[in-house]
């Protein structure tokens, strides 16, 4: 749902105008509305608009209230979709394990047909997305200032409700922050250097537990944990196991090679009186002692 619509928000209507006026007022739907341009070039308005929760029909300004009549002499008729569209926002939010890829869920519609035939905003998501784009860096900017973290909630919290474009007849809203795996994001802000924001939740604490046993136990547990998440790397993981072996399997100790690396360090008294002391428990094990010292 990323890619830029091809279908146009209004098109214009060949045929007589009193037709088109006549199947707009005969038809119950919502899904579209009419906009009719005069010889003076005043705009005339018909059919239903504003947001998608609206109980009553969208409201013209003042100038342009008076309803189209069958009588009334036009230059152009449009048919301009109203219905609320659905998109999504790659985005990659900073974390102090590194950048975390969302998904943002994006409802936008037309609360203003007459303005968007009069702008001529032919495709209504590249505009939404890039007011988008700006109230995140924006948002981002002053949670930084604010010396907060731009999150999950901090994204449902500002831009959550119906967000207005007046100047081009849109609105939109986010929905929805959902985890991603593609890294084809708009990346907000810089990496964070303290605290968890978006990822230390509930949900998470789970994983975070996980990773911590991981490096508790060591390059062998790493590596199982890469292998994983990267299961077409098995050729890689295995040379890098065999150029690794002393931290795989730490060297094991040999305590006969120990304890004469230890006798060699004795003096020669210090030596003497250990061989005594050796002779004496050997004999009382009932075993046969040399003669002389060790």
């Amino acid at each position: 749902m990323n890619e830029e619509s091809t279908e146009r928000l209004y098109a214009r209507i060949a045929g007589p105008p009193w037709k088109a006026i006549l199947r707009q007022r005969w038809s119950a739907t919502r899904d579209w509305a009419l906009v009719l341009k005069d010889e003076a070039g005043d705009y005339r308005f018909l059919g239903h608009g504003g947001d998608p929760d609206d109980a009553g029909a969208y409201e013209p300004p003042p100038v342009e209230a008076a309803p189209p009549g069958l009588g009334g002499r036009y230059t152009d008729v449009f048919r301009v979709d109203t219905t609320e569209h659905v998109d999504s926002q790659a985005v990659g939010l900073p974390t102090v394990y590194g950048t975390e890829s969302v998904d943002l869920w994006v409802a936008w519609w037309v609360h203003d047909p007459v303005r968007v035939v009069r702008t001529k905003t032919a495709h209504g998501w590249h505009v939404v997305r890039t007011r988008l784009t700006g109230a995140l860096h924006h948002l981002a900017e002053a949670q930084a200032v604010a010396g907060s973290g731009l999150g999950a909630p901090e994204i449902m919290q500002y831009l959550g409700g119906p967000q207005r474009l007046d100047e081009a007849g849109l609105s939109y809203r986010v929905f929805d922050v959902r985890l991603r795996e593609s890294a084809e994001e708009l990346l907000i802000g810089q990496d964070a250097v303290e605290g968890v924001r978006y990822s230390w939740t509930a949900s998470r604490r789970g994983e975070y537990e996980f990773c911590l046993q991981a490096l508790q136990a060591g390059p062998a547990s790493l590596a199982a944990l890469w292998l994983l998440r990267h299961p077409d790397q098995v050729s890689q993981v295995l040379d890098w196991a065999v150029d690794h072996q002393s931290l795989l399997s730490p060297p094991r100790s040999d305590w006969q090679e120990e304890l004469a690396v230890l006798l060699g360090t004795l003096t020669d008294q210090e030596r003497k009186e250990i061989s005594h002391m050796l002779r004496d428990r050997i004999s009382a094990l009932g075993r046969p002692v040399p003669g002389g010292a060790i």
